[in-house]
């Protein structure tokens, strides 16, 4: 099986991106039962579709797990859904801060993952790594990112799934937020390698 495996550059005030950070170390440590190729997003709403959907064509994957960054979170985050709607307070790396605006005016409002979230919420908690199922994967790129995810594999007939998995900040990594959490980034690591030997099994 081959997973393609993905996480965002820096944005914001943040120098680093948690999710690119896990995504290099599971590619590093090669603890996986699967042929797991990383490849980097940009933060960026216009350009993130494209870079998504040539990565797919490059490598062909049977699953894709995306990576994001939430501050504010205190636990891995299970996305459940995408919104097909785009809405920011502030711009992305390109300056651009959509208003209420559709991904797709021809597709559903929402779309949902195929994989088993309960299943991989159960495996990651029995590593006891502190995880939670997420109703709302936001407005912001990460949402924009797992609605293009979930459209290939619609598109695909279910030759392809896709799940997006929220971190919180790793520990030690700078931050100008206050109330920001963060995470083991070695637990981080553990939860990823956890779904992807979960994904392995279907």
């Amino acid at each position: 099986m081959k997973v393609l495996l993905t996480g965002f550059e820096p944005f914001g005030d943040y120098v680093e991106n948690s999710s690119w950070a896990v995504a290099e170390r599971v590619a590093a440590r090669g603890a996986c039962d699967a042929d797991v190729v990383v490849e980097p997003l940009p933060v960026s709403y216009r350009r993130v579709s494209q870079v998504l959907r040539d990565a797919v064509a490059r490598h062909n994957p049977d699953a894709i797990i995306l990576l994001g960054q939430s501050a504010l979170s205190d636990r891995v985050k299970l996305e459940r859904v995408a919104l097909n709607l785009m809405d920011a307070t502030r711009g992305d790396n390109d300056g651009y801060a959509p208003d209420e605006e559709p991904i797709d005016p021809n597709s559903d409002a929402a779309l949902f993952t195929a994989l088993p979230i309960k299943r991989l919420h159960r495996a990651i908690a029995e590593r006891n790594v502190a995880v939670k199922i997420s109703n709302s994967c936001g407005l912001y790129v990460c949402n924009r990112t797992y609605f293009e995810a979930l459209s290939i594999c619609r598109e695909q007939r279910s030759a392809i799934s896709a799940i997006f998995v929220h971190l919180p900040l790793f520990e030690g990594q700078a931050s100008a937020n206050p109330n920001a959490h963060t995470m083991p980034i070695e637990d981080m690591t553990l939860a990823v390698e956890t779904i992807i030997g979960e994904v392995t099994k279907l």
